[in-house]
């Protein structure tokens, strides 16, 4: 025998740790289950994945989720410098040739450099738009792909199947949401070109300029809509057992209540009744702000575990997006808010786009709906419990 020491694959290290936790031996494994010593010493140590009956026959004998050991890969799989890294935002975001954050510092500085040397001294100008929507439009292109469950059959198991799906949504409702974004600068960048901002105090006081003003209320609520079933994704499950979509409202039926306001507001336009468009303005930007204050604070939850400077500067973005209606005519301060925009948003994208490609928040959402399972039952009956122990007896002293 040569007594060399094999070293235990990734997944064979979580195998060898739960073996040792519930004191049991290879070998009692290959008495309580059909699988032979060979087949567990290659589940361990490799260097063929094992099958994926053996995976979950592994991980019902040693109570382990399976996705758990089919996340896991073999010796090189999941391990190195790089895969460690990216399961930090921070480390993630400064990897070298992270093409989407010097695209979001490229396009900031631009945006400084425009508003200070006086290129563009109103925040409406052509040039200060047109970076924003050259920025974002290179930000959507780049757009990461999040992992997906293989054929969704043979090599996930039925919880990571689930969750996959509904992160296909939520990427799904997030690219078109950048893509409103995408089409409202350019209008914004077009409107600018054409000197269609002339307004006072939120005001339109020609047809062209009211007929802007509900176009550019138009598609920032879509943006809004599909930042709201973003939320709805991550907030609760969205995803049956059997795989197919439940949703509080259907997307025609969010976008139907879009096409509402869009046609109230445009009634106004038509009527001439300037002074009253200010109020879809309003709705515009509160609606807005309150999606994202409602995206970000799901996001600040240990499953995520995200930088608690981060979380805060995203709810800074959310607070300016939902005041924009009434800032953006307050040049001064507009000129520092338009760069802090175009920066937030841009640190918005990342965020996500590391949550897509370190695979947080498919654990987020995995485990999200297990605890959703969960915590209702328990939540009842601590309640229950509590309650009939504080509760005063009704009896004469």
């Amino acid at each position: 025998m040569s007594g060399q020491v094999r070293t235990p694959t990734e997944r064979g290290t979580v195998i060898l740790r739960r073996l040792e936790e519930r004191s049991i031996s290879i070998a009692e494994v290959e008495r309580r289950t059909p699988l032979s010593k060979n087949t567990i010493s290659n589940a361990i140590y490799g260097p063929r994945d094992p099958q994926r009956k053996t995976i979950e026959i592994l991980a019902s004998v040693l109570e382990i989720d399976v996705e758990d050991l089919t996340r896991r890969g073999g010796s090189e799989q999941g391990s190195g410098p790089h895969a460690i890294q990216a399961l930090t935002f921070g480390g993630w975001l400064f990897r070298r040739n992270n093409k989407l954050l010097w695209i979001s510092v490229g396009g900031s500085v631009a945006t400084a450099v425009v508003l200070s040397f006086g290129f563009g001294q109103q925040p409406t100008s052509p040039l200060v738009q047109g970076t924003h929507f050259i920025v974002i439009f290179l930000l959507l292109a780049l757009l990461p792909r999040p992992w997906t469950a293989p054929g969704e059959t043979e090599d996930a198991s039925h919880a990571l199947m689930v969750a996959s799906r509904a992160l296909r949504d939520f990427r799904r409702y997030w690219g078109l949401a950048w893509m409103a974004w995408v089409f409202l600068y350019f209008t914004i960048t077009t409107s600018a070109f054409f000197d269609l901002f002339s307004v006072n105090d939120g005001v339109a006081s020609r047809p062209s300029e009211g007929i802007n003003l509900l176009l550019l209320n138009l598609l920032q609520n879509c943006g809004t809509v599909l930042l709201f079933m973003c939320y709805e994704v991550v907030a609760k499950p969205t995803i049956d057992d059997d795989l197919r979509r439940r949703q509080v409202l259907s997307t025609e039926a969010w976008f139907a209540a879009v096409a509402l306001v869009a046609f109230a507001e445009g009634a106004v336009v038509w009527n001439g009744a300037w002074a009253s468009q200010q109020w879809f303005a309003w709705l515009s930007g509160f609606g807005q702000g309150m999606a994202l204050a409602l995206l970000v604070g799901r996001f600040d939850s240990k499953y995520v575990n995200p930088p608690a400077a981060t979380i805060a500067l995203l709810y800074l973005y959310a607070v300016i997006q939902g005041a924009w209606p009434v800032l953006r005519y307050e040049d001064t301060l507009m000129l520092i808010l338009t760069f802090l925009a175009l920066l937030l948003k841009c640190l918005l994208f990342l965020f996500v786009s590391w949550l897509f490609e370190s695979n947080v928040i498919l654990f987020y959402l995995a485990r999200m709906r297990r605890l959703d399972r969960s915590v209702e039952r328990q939540r009842s009956e601590f309640l229950t419990r509590h309650n009939r122990k504080s509760r005063p007896s009704s009896g004469m002293p």
